[in-house]
């Protein structure tokens, strides 16, 4: 049976702030619009006038006739300000009790060449049990199984999956985890709930934490998970916080099996040392690591040029999965690169599968 974990970059649509090939300039305005969500949110709005108007007039989002290619205004109730034909404005708003309103990220539709590419690299893998990173909703994901996906696999004469699973997760921008799988899965946990120390989130999307029957009738649990991006979180301190916590998760679920994976985009590469915790867990190792993988030291990573430095997915198992590896193998064709023969569908940027890579591992059960 083979598992693999792939970051698919969204299905149909993607925020336009994440889809720029310049990351920073895509991070800034990620960042204004967590920072002006944050400012329209408070219960006074005295010192921080000038912030929010200087955010809504950068994004023009009082404009009507703009072209708002990035961000939009959404008003519920109140109003922030009166504004005047001289071009001054009167505050009305004192604070949230007075305007109810957010900021949306405005979304544009993947190429379609993209989209089938995506369905071609999990065709290719043919994972029993395949973790997918940055995915909109479970509607999505259920179409895109039904009407893309599905005749992939028929042209290869591979089954559909049976289950396709997922939560809503604590980002706003539609970039859950999801788990799609062939073999039954007995139960599922979401863990958005948990807060850190500061009353955030914990998990930035979530840990899914899925239990799968395996053939040997033995349950293998199975924990999904998008750390926080390197953008957001520089120095690491909130992915180190979130390695710790999935160690103890680990810890616990082999008290019920011996069967325990921990996948998907962590976001950081071994070398940073904020995933010590699972890296240093006596009972995991990254597939990618092991003998199996035979372009260890060719392609240590997993995202653009496949270098060490962009080791960012993960797929570790434990000491009882890891005594029954065959293979190991990244499926990296769905994007174009020089150093590699891409799919012959992937012919440029637009029309990649996805800047990561599909890890997969087979294991004899």
């Amino acid at each position: 049976m083979r598992i693999a974990t792939f970051n698919v970059e969204n299905l149909f649509s993607r925020p336009v702030a994440m889809n720029y090939e310049d990351w920073d300039t895509g991070q800034k305005v990620l960042n204004d619009f967590n920072e002006l969500n944050r400012l329209l949110r408070l219960q006074d709005y005295t010192q921080d006038k000038p912030k929010i108007e200087k955010l809504i007039d950068k994004y023009k989002l009082m404009d009507r006739k703009a072209d708002h290619r990035e961000l939009i205004l959404t008003e519920v109730r109140g109003k922030l300000w009166e504004q005047h034909q001289n071009g001054t404005r009167t505050w009305i708003a004192n604070g949230s009790d007075d305007f109810l309103g957010w900021v949306d990220l405005v979304r544009q539709e993947i190429d379609d060449r993209a989209i089938q590419n995506t369905a071609r690299v999990l065709a290719e893998v043919s994972a029993d049990i395949q973790v997918l990173v940055e995915v909109e909703n479970r509607v999505v994901l259920q179409q895109f199984h039904d009407h893309i996906l599905v005749p992939e696999l028929q042209n290869q004469n591979k089954a559909p999956y049976k289950h396709l699973l997922l939560f809503d997760g604590n980002d706003p921008r539609g970039i859950d985890v999801a788990l799609m799988s062939r073999l039954p899965v007995l139960n599922m946990t979401t863990h958005v709930e948990l807060l850190n120390a500061n009353n955030h989130p914990l998990f930035p999307r979530d840990c899914a934490q899925f239990m799968i029957e395996m053939p040997d009738k033995k349950p293998l649990t199975l924990f999904a998970n998008h750390f926080s991006s390197q953008g957001s979180d520089f120095k690491g301190k909130r992915r180190k916080e979130q390695a710790k916590k999935v160690s103890t998760f680990v810890d616990e679920a082999l008290q019920i099996s011996p069967y325990v994976v921990v996948a998907g985009d962590l976001n950081e590469p071994p070398a940073k040392g904020n995933l010590s915790d699972l890296l240093n867990h006596q009972e995991l190792k990254d597939v990618m690591s092991m003998n199996q993988y035979p372009d260890k030291n060719i392609y240590p990573g997993t995202y653009h040029s496949g270098s060490a430095s962009t080791k960012l997915d993960y797929l570790f198992l434990s000491t009882a999965l890891q005594n029954k590896v065959q293979n190991v193998n990244v499926e990296r064709r769905g994007y174009k690169s020089r150093k590699w023969d891409p799919f012959d569908t992937v012919t440029d940027v637009r029309s990649m599968a996805s800047d990561h890579h599909c890890v997969w591992v087979d294991i004899n059960i």
